[in-house]
């Protein structure tokens, strides 16, 4: 296993895989970019070239045919046998494989509606670090039963809670390396489809996104898809890295650099996405006539496998709403995630065959609230007359019964802001001049 990206180098990082003009910069060293807006609804599946990119250190530059990753069980139940395993890419390949269509959302998204009330810590971010794609390897629970992991739910085993910990290769720089863990019990349910992803839209994984093995965990915050894996490990603890322990959790309003010591032991680590939803067109430079119809986009997305079930539309700064229509994929459209990498689908194809009411599928077929989600919803709203003081908000609601807030809720890591997202555009007359 080679890394030239040892010692704190940015020397080798992967440039040539970044397209630029699609992103928003927020960090060089280590590369940290959001996309822009208005390019991310363009397609219901996210070209990988349009995917955010989020690091905490150096990308690994890793050989595949020398790349391998330990799995250990390493648990105190006297019945559960101890083991170690290496695992190649060879390895996970020979297993069975899946493909599932999910959005991937940093813990941080919209951090800077949350810095705009106080500073925060962390990359301030808007709205572009969500993205959806197809992730494609095994499912991680074939690679723990080999292991040794009773496949069985029912077995004793499974009455003490356990964590599986996840470790990338690599530098990271707030810890020896980058780890995380997730509950056993949800890796071990089938219907979770939690992936040792290697393939992404069709393709082997890019450096920057994990390449040649990741973590991919569906309706779980985008911290634990952990990247250039070098250990699985089943435990009874959860992980005691920084990034789990210290770090992506939601602090109370007293908590702060002085005091968040004392706080981050008291409050669990982040699990499941919560409900969101975001304005992406219209832009921010973009300027809208008054009088004239202009068509609103934007997406949608919630965690632990509900369904966003609505999402609602106000012009007024939240005074009335209205149903926006909503786009999305059902199994029989997956063939749309094999072409998404090279896709010449419009824009207005994305929308062209939505329900007014969210409850429908693209293909006009009803949707099953009962069935796992694990993909985004794409929205738009028809403006038949872009009023004079415009003030859109959206919010979204969730097969849970969960919306957004009214106001975002501050906290010291500027996490999980989900409030109604607002966009007061720019508008002027039909004959030109700004109102």
């Amino acid at each position: 296993m080679s890394t030239t990206a040892d010692n704190g180098s940015y020397a080798d990082e992967p440039w040539a895989d970044r397209s630029l003009e699609n992103y928003v910069v927020r960090a060089k060293c280590p590369f940290n970019a959001e996309v822009k807006l208005d390019k991310l609804v363009e397609h219901f599946v996210t070209p990988t070239e349009r995917h955010f990119r989020r690091n905490h250190g150096p990308i690994p530059n890793i050989d595949e045919k020398a790349w391998s990753m330990i799995v250990e069980i390493n648990t105190q139940e006297p019945t559960a046998r101890q083991s170690t395993h290496t695992v190649t890419l060879a390895d996970l390949q020979r297993l069975r494989q899946f493909e599932v269509v999910a959005v991937l959302e940093c813990a941080g998204n919209r951090r800077d509606g949350l810095k705009a009330i106080k500073p925060v810590n962390g990359v301030i971010w808007g709205a572009g670090t969500a993205s959806n794609s197809q992730w494609a390897g095994c499912r991680l629970r074939d690679v723990l039963v080999a292991a040794g992991v009773p496949a069985n739910l029912c077995d004793p085993f499974y009455e003490t809670p356990r964590h599986v910990e996840f470790a990338a290769y690599g530098e990271a720089s707030d810890d020896a390396h980058y780890a995380s863990s997730i509950p056993l019990s949800w890796v071990m349910n089938p219907l979770n489809m939690v992936l040792v992803a290697t393939e992404m839209n069709g393709k082997p994984l890019l450096r920057d996104h994990g390449f040649p093995a990741r973590i991919v965990a569906p309706g779980i915050i985008g911290a634990r898809w952990v990247k250039w894996l070098k250990y699985i490990r089943v435990q009874d603890y959860e992980s005691d890295c920084f990034y789990q322990k210290r770090d992506y959790k939601i602090l109370p309003p007293m908590a702060n650099e002085s005091n968040c010591e004392s706080f981050w032991p008291r409050f669990p680590a982040l699990m499941e996405l919560n409900v969101q939803s975001a304005i992406c067109r219209p832009a921010p430079d973009e300027q809208l006539v008054v009088g004239m119809p202009y068509l609103a986009r934007g997406y949608a997305l919630t965690g632990g496998g509900r369904a966003v079930d609505r999402v609602e539309i106000s012009l007024d700064d939240g005074t009335t709403w209205d149903l926006a229509q909503v786009f999305c994929i059902s199994p029989k459209q997956r063939s749309i995630a094999n072409s998404s990498s090279d896709s010449t689908q419009t824009e207005d194809d994305n929308f062209s065959n939505s329900s007014s009411d969210g409850s429908s599928n693209s293909d006009g077929s009803q949707r099953d609230w009962s069935a796992k989600q694990w993909s985004w919803v794409l929205w738009s709203y028809q403006i038949d007359s872009v009023p004079a003081n415009c003030a859109i908000s959206c919010r979204a609601w969730d097969s849970g019964g969960n919306t957004q807030p009214a106001a975002a809720v501050w906290n010291y890591r500027g996490v999980m802001n989900n409030s109604v997202f607002r966009v007061r555009p720019q508008v002027k007359s039909a004959r030109g001049s700004k109102l």
